[in-house]
């Protein structure tokens, strides 16, 4: 097992030996079947955010988070972000409470993460929408794309446009497939870029993550459906987007290193 793998499994083992997420999830459940939904979103809020709070601590990072001017409020939108390996998803539950808007919704699109870390569906009460298993005799789209556009109904779904993790510090092209929905059903994108993760490895050429201590996750601006004449405008100037906030990051990534 590697460096990163072994912190893998230390993030993950914290909703699991911590007290407060047994108990927490118990009281978000409790509220959940008596209507109370405000009161259960915020406990699911609050343990993402005392999750990546605590895996941060433990391993000595820090996160220089930039809400910019997102707006976290209302629905119907994508929210997207680069997808570097498993420990950005803390980051991306801890969300509304990063943003200090307790009560926003938020679900999950994925595939294999969300079978393997079950915790993600407990915390999200299920509001997951998992990405089509692929194949050759029955792919289901319809159902995947009825699936999506039920859960945008009450709030946004964050997803990884790249379609996988890329265990690389470089955004990958887009996969189309649910961009494609969304620029189809006229669902605007929230843009997101998360720095440094693949600082938790032992890959020689991100050893200047490692001594910078720091993960920046920064809302990049948003793209409204409506002003592309075509999909692929849409997707362009989203992968656009991404990069070059992610560009300007790794600058400031490099310069705090070596000054």
């Amino acid at each position: 097992m590697g460096q990163l793998q072994l912190f893998v499994v230390l993030c993950y083992a914290i909703p699991f030996f911590v007290i407060l997420f047994p108990i927490g999830l118990s009281f978000s459940y409790i509220f959940k079947i008596t209507g109370l939904d405000q009161w259960s979103n915020r406990i699911n809020n609050y343990l993402g955010y005392f999750w990546y709070r605590s895996f941060f601590v433990i391993t000595g990072r820090k996160l220089q988070f930039v809400q910019g001017n997102w707006d976290p409020n209302g629905n119907n939108r994508f929210l997207i972000c680069n997808h570097t390996n498993a420990l950005e998803v803390p980051l991306i539950v801890a969300l509304p409470y990063l943003a200090n808007s307790k009560d926003v919704k938020l679900s999950y699109l994925g595939g294999d993460i969300i079978q393997r870390y079950k915790i993600i569906p407990l915390m999200m009460h299920k509001t997951i929408v998992e990405a089509v298993i692929y194949s050759e005799k029955k792919p289901n789209f319809r159902n995947f794309k009825t699936d999506v556009l039920r859960v945008l109904k009450t709030r946004s779904i964050f997803l990884y446009p790249e379609g996988e993790r890329t265990f690389t510090e470089e955004v990958k092209p887009f996969q189309t497939g649910v961009m494609k929905i969304a620029y189809k059903f006229n669902v605007d994108l929230d843009v997101f870029v998360v720095s440094g993760m693949m600082g938790y490895s032992n890959l020689k050429e991100y050893s200047h993550l490692k001594k910078s201590k720091t993960i920046y996750f920064h809302f990049c601006g948003s793209i409204k459906a409506k002003d592309y004449s075509t999909f692929e405008a849409y997707l362009a100037a989203a992968e656009t987007m991404m990069k070059n906030k992610k560009r300007e990051i790794e600058a400031i990534e490099m310069s705090a290193v070596t000054v």
